[in-house]
């Protein structure tokens, strides 16, 4: 998994690709613990990310809890097969994504 940070207005764009599961969900937990503080509004670009497991939907989660009380947090362009898994979980009712 790479990822790639870009800051716009205070709003803080997270893409990653490649797989986001066991091994690299901590990787983006750190990643995302570290931006949070200077962050009104965090987006994870998912545009190019391939495969999603529970771990990864962990980090969406807290992702999203850490930033609730700030601007919030939304998702950004998951492809087919990341958008199952985001719905079979349930987790887009709660979570902004954005197309």
């Amino acid at each position: 998994m790479n990822i790639k940070t870009t800051k716009e207005n205070n709003i803080t764009i997270i893409a990653i690709d490649g797989r986001l599961d066991t091994l690299t969900s901590p990787e983006l937990n750190e990643k995302i613990n570290e931006l949070a503080p200077d962050s009104d509004r965090i987006i994870l670009d998912l545009t190019q990310l391939e495969y999603i497991s529970s771990a990864g939907i962990r980090s969406i989660v807290s992702a999203h809890k850490l930033m609730a009380d700030k601007g919030g947090f939304a998702v950004k362009a998951p492809n087919e097969n990341v958008m199952e898994i985001i719905t079979l979980t349930g987790i887009s009712e709660v979570i902004e994504i954005i197309e």
